[in-house]
């Protein structure tokens, strides 16, 4: 039977899968993502129907492809369910899309392109945490979603679907490269393992980015990880919010392998730019 999934499979996904099943926390999280958009899909108008509901059942057998019918059924991949309870990060700028968008430059100023794109107030709060945080230069006001994969309606098409968009702070923080280490994207996410949960249960609702391989610098590649906290729940009090996620990062980097440590000490030694900085320049270039 030849498989023909629909997203390429994730590589040794196994090691995650151990983790999530290592801590029933997490899986209470995801057995409860995926009750709330099932249930939540049943009240919409756009419901499967009985037809829809077994092409993508048969069509997940012959397959072999969990994923093509948790879409039907829940309108998100395996993975999509693992992110959406905040088990593991979003990719930067999945599926081509922009996110999150970066509104600030280095000094923590505004790009002109968005300042008629927010409040002057909510702008104005971002700098007087700015000013008095110390990781101020990997500091910016940012806006991300959260998503999900669905089929379209028409042509049962995969699309991207935006869960939740939110204008926030955004911290980035560097990583040694894992494609260098021969890691895949699984093995990856367990790598910050230990933030993600950490980061969750002391800050619940905070997104984490994670792009691996993605940031060239003097033509080296690494990879970047980003916190993202939202307006709508870490507004208030956002200072003490920021320095929390700051002392959870510093936290797990004590906990990270010698060769990973290693690589991260080198690596902190070059310029850094933003990912949504070195695309800006890129396009610019274009």
């Amino acid at each position: 039977m030849k498989e023909q999934t629909i997203f390429p499979r994730e590589e040794h996904a196994d090691v995650l899968f151990q983790k999530i099943l290592a801590d029933p926390w997490a899986c209470d999280k995801l057995f409860e993502t995926f009750c709330n958009d099932l249930f939540s899909n049943d009240e919409l108008e756009d419901s499967l129907s009985a037809d829809e509901f077994c092409q993508a059942l048969f069509r997940a057998y012959r397959n072999r492809d969990l994923s093509a019918f948790l879409m039907a059924i829940s309108k998100n991949t395996l993975f999509d369910l693992i992110r959406n309870s905040y088990l593991i990060p979003y990719r930067f700028n999945a599926d081509g899309k922009t996110n999150p968008v970066i509104m600030t430059d280095e000094n923590g100023l505004l790009l002109p392109e968005f300042k008629n794109c927010i409040h002057e107030k909510e702008y104005q709060h971002f700098r007087e945490v700015y000013n008095h945080f110390d990781g101020k230069k990997k500091m910016y006001l940012a806006q991300a979603y959260r998503y999900s994969h669905s089929y379209r309606d028409d042509d049962m098409n995969i699309k991207q679907q935006v869960l939740e968009k939110n204008t926030g702070v955004l911290l980035i923080r560097e990583l040694p490269d894992t494609i260098k280490l021969k890691e895949t994207e699984s093995e990856a996410y367990c790598a910050v393992w230990d933030l993600m949960i950490q980061l969750e249960k002391e800050l619940p609702m905070a997104f984490v980015f994670y792009g691996q391989d993605s940031l060239v610098e003097q033509n080296n590649r690494y990879d970047e990880l980003g916190i993202f906290l939202p307006n709508s729940h870490f507004l208030k009090n956002l200072e003490r919010h920021a320095a929390k996620a700051e002392a959870i990062i510093l936290w797990i980097a004590q906990k990270i392998q010698p060769d990973r440590l290693l690589m991260l000490i080198l690596w902190k030694k070059t310029t850094w730019k933003s990912p949504g900085m070195t695309m800006q320049k890129q396009t610019a270039t274009s």
